[in-house]
């Protein structure tokens, strides 16, 4: 019974809390929404959430930990970092800017009886 206390007394010092942000587009001006953020950690994934219409995301109670923190949104790059989560203190929040690829090519159509200009190597 002892050792069960000591046990639970020690729980809250293995979690390390709500860790929150927000996700924006390339400019820093529009709060991105339906933005997917995954928590994996060496033992697999931890979590995923989507960002609400404000472009805010939330995870409750993770336990302390190193994760591999990843953002992606239709249209943009991928957003990868490590994340150190712990009971002292550490990250609780994260601001991102999501960039643009630098691969992503545009197509543009031209008017009727005009031709259409493509980028090189389409």
């Amino acid at each position: 019974m002892k050792r069960l206390l000591i046990l639970l007394a020690a729980l809250p010092l293995l979690a390390a809390g709500d860790f929150h942000g927000r996700v924006f587009d390339t400019g820093g001006t529009h709060q991105l929404a339906n933005a997917i953020v995954t928590m994996t950690s060496d033992h697999g994934p931890m979590a995923s959430v989507e960002t609400n219409r404000n472009g805010e995301f939330t995870f409750d109670a993770l336990p302390a930990g190193v994760y591999n923190f990843r953002i992606t949104a239709h249209g943009y790059a991928i957003y990868e970092r490590e994340v150190t989560l712990s009971p002292n203190g550490g990250m609780r929040e994260l601001t991102v800017r999501l960039m643009v690829p630098a691969d992503k090519q545009t197509i543009s159509v031209g008017e009727l009886g005009k031709p259409a200009s493509l980028p090189r190597g389409l």
